[in-house]
C-alpha cells in the first residue's frame, strides 16, 4: 500500500509523538509519505526518525492553492489519504472534490475543545473542522471513549476504527543517574526520599492546582517526599502556581524544573508518576513513565481507564479530588513493594497492548479494511 499522511507540521506534544512513532514503525510495512504544511521542528524530527517527508508550504490556512499540489502528489499511485488535525481535515474536504481517494482522519482529541485557548479560533476553526470531519470517509479514534463520542454526535459507527497510541518498547531509553539528573536542577539525591513527579504543560486543563493541593496535604504528614514538576506554560499561569507554593511555604518540597528535554532521565529519577489532567485522550506522559516501570497515579478521564486498570497497573482518582490523590501518594510512598508491582504491571500492559509495533499493525489492518470497502463501492 502507498499511504500519504497529511499534517500541518506545527503540532507538538502527544499528536507529534503519535504521528512520528506511528510512521517510523509503519514505514517498515508500507510505502509511507508524510506531507507537512510548515517547515518546522516537526518535519525535522520526522526526517531524523527515517520517515519520508515532503514539505509543501502553506503560508496561510485559507490559501487553497496547496490543494492542487496535494492532488498531484496523490495521483502518484497513492491508495489512501490519512489526515491528522484540523488543517489537514479542512484541505481533505477540498481534495475530495478534485480527486476520488478514500480518506481517513485520526481523532487525537475532542475536536470541540481543540481551540479552547483562543476564543477567535474556537468560533471559526471548530465549526470548520466539524464540517470537514463530516465529509471524511473513515475515522481512527485513539480510544474507545472517542469512538463513543463520535457515535453520540451522529458519526456512523461502522466508519470508525479504534487504534490506541503506541510507544517503542524495545528501545531502551538512555538516562542519567538520579544523582546526575537532580544535580542539574540544584537538587541533591537522597535515597531516603520518595520523589513524585509530573510531566505536563502548565495549563489549566492539566489540573496543576490539584497536584499542588495534594502535595500540600501530603507534606503535612510526611516530609520525606519531594515533588518535581517538569513542564512549561505562559507566565500568567506559571506565576500563579509558584505563588501558591510560596504562600504555603512549600519551596523546599515542590520544584518547578521548567522545560525538561531529557524526559527519560526525569522518569528515571522519580519513584511515582502522576497526571492530574481534567481532560485527556491517551497520554504519552503515562506510557513514557510506564516504560520506566514507574508506579502511576492519574485522573480517570478520557481514555486513561482503557490504559490503566485501577489497583492493577496504577491508581485512578476522580477528576479534581486532591484528597484522594494525596492518599494515593502517601499509600505508594509508604509501600515500595506496591510501587514496584504496579510499575511492572503497567510495563507489561504497555508491552502487550500499546507498543509501536502493535499500533502499526492495527493501522495496516485498518487500511486494508478501508480499501476493501472502497473497492466494493
Amino acid at each position: 500500500m502507498k499511504i500519504l499522511h497529511l499534517i500541518s507540521g506545527g503540532d507538538d506534544g502527544g499528536a507529534k509523538t503519535h504521528v512520528i512513532t506511528l510512521l517510523k514503525e509503519l514505514s517498515q510495512y508500507e510505502d509511507i509519505t508524510l506531507v507537512c504544511l510548515l517547515d518546522e521542528s516537526f518535519a525535522k524530527e520526522a526526517k531524523e526518525a527515517g520517515i519520508h517527508v515532503v514539505i509543501l508550504k502553506q503560508e496561510k490556512r485559507y490559501n487553497l492553492q496547496i490543494v492542487n499540489q496535494l492532488v498531484d502528489h496523490l495521483k502518484d499511485g497513492y491508495n489512501l489519504l490519512h489526515c491528522h488535525g484540523a488543517r489537514a481535515n479542512f484541505l481533505g474536504m477540498f481534495i475530495k472534490r478534485k480527486y476520488k481517494i478514500p480518506m481517513v482522519s485520526t481523532i487525537h482529541s475532542d475536536y470541540r475543545s481543540d481551540f479552547d485557548n483562543n476564543i477567535y479560533k474556537k468560533m471559526v476553526y471548530t465549526p470548520l473542522n466539524y464540517m470537514s470531519l463530516k465529509r471524511m470517509d473513515y475515522f481512527i479514534a485513539i480510544t474507545e471513549q472517542f469512538k463513543g463520542m463520535l457515535v453520540k454526535r451522529g458519526f456512523k459507527e461502522d466508519k470508525i476504527y479504534v487504534a490506541y497510541n503506541g510507544i517503542a518498547v524495545e528501545e531502551k531509553p538512555c538516562s542519567l543517574t538520579k544523582e546526575a539528573f537532580l544535580e542539574q536542577y540544584g537538587l541533591t539525591y537522597d535515597k531516603n526520599i520518595t520523589y513524585i513527579g509530573i510531566v505536563t504543560r502548565l495549563h489549566p486543563v492539566k489540573g496543576i492546582p490539584v497536584f499542588l493541593k495534594a502535595a500540600a496535604k501530603v507534606r503535612q504528614r510526611n516530609t520525606r517526599i519531594q515533588f518535581l514538576i517538569a513542564g512549561y506554560g505562559d507566565d500568567k499561569h506559571t506565576e500563579k502556581y509558584k505563588d501558591y507554593v510560596k504562600q504555603h511555604g512549600l519551596q523546599e518540597a515542590i520544584h518547578f524544573l521548567g522545560f525538561v528535554k531529557n524526559i527519560p532521565s526525569f522518569h528515571g529519577a522519580i519513584d511515582i508518576n502522576v497526571l492530574t489532567s481534567h481532560s485527556e485522550s491517551f497520554p504519552y506522559a503515562l506510557l513514557e513513565g510506564g516504560l520506566h516501570r514507574k508506579a502511576t497515579i492519574t485522573t480517570a478521564v478520557g481514555g486513561i481507564p482503557e490504559m490503566i486498570e485501577h489497583d492493577k497497573s496504577g491508581l485512578l482518582f476522580e477528576d479534581g479530588d486532591y484528597e484522594a490523590l494525596s492518599h494515593a501518594m502517601e499509600k505508594l510512598a509508604d509501600d515500595e513493594a506496591l510501587r514496584i508491582a504496579l510499575g511492572d504491571a503497567l510495563f507489561k500492559r504497555i508491552e502487550n497492548n500499546f507498543s509501536d509495533k502493535k499500533m502499526a499493525r492495527m493501522h495496516v489492518d485498518i487500511y486494508e479494511d478501508i480499501l476493501k470497502h472502497h473497492h466494493r463501492k
